[in-house]
């Protein structure tokens, strides 16, 4: 096959302390079945051997960069700067790749012709790689039910790179673990944001996951930091105006189940999932809201 007149795609894999996947991770991308990328490793202050577990696997397409420890969003945009394709890819250096992901994407990108972003499906397994659930069919366009959750795997969002430059992930710290949702949502403010039922990747839930372990404290703070970070943003308020009330309510059940689930004190979930129901109301018939209530007073 021919790739010359594909789109080269950049493959930024930020990293911290991640040598025990990411050689699995990867693998994964090096055997794709789509020849025109690039992957870029942003080791983000790694203090265990992942350099020497990546210089091991000795291909000429890894590119490896290590820099002080400044967090995802910081990595992300440091190897973005470091990409020369025309769409970059955030591949989580513990999730595994299909090898369709960049043929997929490449066929979305002439189909498409040249969107400034898209995501493509994912699957979510555990450590043994046991199947938990398949995110792969969300509406054509997700602008609107971004505002309810983060329904999409970053593995899964391929970004132009000119448009990528000129709005970067937030480099707050305390955002860390949450500065993805907060830039879709920033870019879903901008631009029509594509969706496409494929599946390509697979999302690892493992123990050492940051989003499945929470400290109350950072995770409150984490939750401030992103309302805030949409909220002072004028032109995600000028499009979503009306639906800021769903987007607080929404936040406000995601955080009682998390606070449930890390076994916090029950009346502080109760209380959020009461400030979620002042909200809206309706969301209390909503999946979502049962299983926090559910993890709540069980």
């Amino acid at each position: 096959m021919n790739y010359m007149a594909d789109p080269f795609i950049s493959l930024v894999v930020p990293t911290y302390n991640r040598a025990g996947y990411i050689v699995k991770t990867l693998a994964t991308l090096l055997a794709q079945d789509y020849d025109a990328y690039e992957i870029i490793v942003v080791d983000d202050g790694s203090t265990d051997n992942t350099e020497a577990a990546v210089a091991a696997i000795g291909n000429s397409r890894i590119r490896y960069h290590k820099k002080q420890n400044a967090e995802r969003g910081a990595a992300r945009n440091y190897g973005a700067r470091l990409a020369t394709g025309q769409y970059v890819n955030f591949f989580d250096s513990d999730d595994l790749a299909y090898p369709n992901h960049l043929r997929e994407a490449a066929k979305v990108i002439a189909a498409l012709g040249n969107p400034e972003i898209f995501h493509l499906g994912y699957d979510i397994k555990d450590a043994d790689g046991n199947l938990e659930r398949t995110v792969g069919s969300l509406p054509s366009s997700v602008n609107a039910v971004l505002i309810d959750g983060n329904h999409l795997s970053c593995n899964g969002v391929f970004v132009s790179r000119d448009i990528f430059l000129a709005l970067p992930f937030s480099e707050n710290r305390s955002l860390s673990a949450s500065e993805d949702y907060a830039l879709w949502l920033r870019m879903a403010s901008r631009y029509t944001f594509h969706s496409v039922a494929v599946v390509t990747s697979t999302v690892v839930n493992h123990d050492q996951r940051s989003v499945v372990t929470i400290k109350r404290d950072k995770f409150l703070e984490r939750m401030g930091a992103l309302r805030a970070e949409i909220e002072q943003d004028p032109v995600f308020q000028s499009r979503y105006k009306a639906q800021w009330g769903t987007f607080r309510a929404y936040q406000d059940i995601y955080i009682a189940l998390h606070l449930a689930m890390a076994n916090y004190a029950k009346g502080e979930s109760l209380g959020y999932l009461w400030n979620a129901f002042k909200l809206r109301p309706q969301v209390m018939f909503t999946r979502r809201f049962l299983a926090a209530l559910k993890n709540t007073v069980l």
